[in-house]
């Protein structure tokens, strides 16, 4: 019974207050908007990064491996292209 009359009596200020309801909702969408908007997009574009304060370095043996294996493949591929194969048309 107490829930039916607290409901009642909070309908019935919807119904006389609507406009202000309507008012207060619009401007809460807008500020919600406006803090998305500052937090994704204004933030992103304008704030200040912060500089690393550490050097990127390559590791030596990484680095030798790869050039290895880069220096392999273009051997093979040198092979293949500088042997000489049977014409199958003769």
């Amino acid at each position: 019974m107490d829930f039916k009359k607290t409901a009642k009596s909070i309908r019935n200020l919807f119904i006389k207050h609507w406009k202000k309801w309507t008012i207060f909702a619009f401007l809460a969408i807008l500020v919600y908007i406006g803090f998305i908007f500052y937090k994704y997009v204004y933030k992103s574009l304008y704030e200040q990064r912060e500089v690393s304060p550490f050097k990127l370095e390559i590791k030596k043996a990484a680095y030798q491996s790869i050039m290895d294996k880069l220096l392999n493949r273009g051997e093979k591929i040198n092979q293949i292209n500088t042997k000489n194969y049977l014409d199958p048309f003769k």
